[in-house]
């Protein structure tokens, strides 16, 4: 199997209830997707050709909706990792529909278990981090998986950009 490390960029950020907005805020949603744009943008610009998406509320999907954006006038690719078959069993109605969307559009889809566990979140990530070279992350300094993720993107050696710097001047 070949490596792709050095042309995959990953994502990790908070879900919508987690982040610093609410989602009806479309001021801050659009000056994060601005940001999401222009990051692969900038990463398609230095060879990234694979993005990888957690596909989670709030950040994931942004990210994923940004590649697909992105094909527009790049040649990238969406990849999605799935922690657990029916990731989106629990999503409300909007959330789903872009999440089904997401999955429709993409060019791969890792389904890495086909049940919940406890641990199926960090395992998504170690395989997305594993598969990576750069990871795009909205990252303030929260515990949790977000945290766990950059912390496993660091201690591999990913190039990091964290779009929570830019837009906190935003809020």
């Amino acid at each position: 199997m070949q490596d792709h490390r050095g042309k995959t960029c990953c994502f990790s950020g908070y879900r919508i209830e987690k982040m610093p907005f609410r989602a009806e805020d479309t001021a801050a949603v659009q000056a994060l997707c601005g940001a999401l744009d222009r990051a692969v943008r900038d990463a398609a610009q230095r060879g990234y050709t694979r993005f990888l998406s957690g596909m989670s509320t709030g950040f994931d999907l942004w990210a994923a909706e940004a590649v697909l954006r992105a094909r527009e006038h790049w040649p990238v690719e969406l990849l999605c990792a799935v922690p657990f078959d029916r990731q989106a069993d629990s999503y409300p109605a909007a959330w789903k529909r872009r999440f089904n969307a997401c999955l429709l559009a993409a060019d791969r889809v890792y389904a890495l278990s086909r049940t919940y566990y406890a641990g199926c979140y960090a395992a998504r990530n170690q395989f997305m981090v594993d598969a990576s070279s750069l990871l795009i992350c909205y990252f303030d300094g929260r515990p949790g998986g977000t945290a766990q993720t950059v912390r496993m993107a660091e201690q591999a050696g990913l190039t990091i950009v964290n779009l929570a710097v830019e837009q906190q001047s935003l809020f």
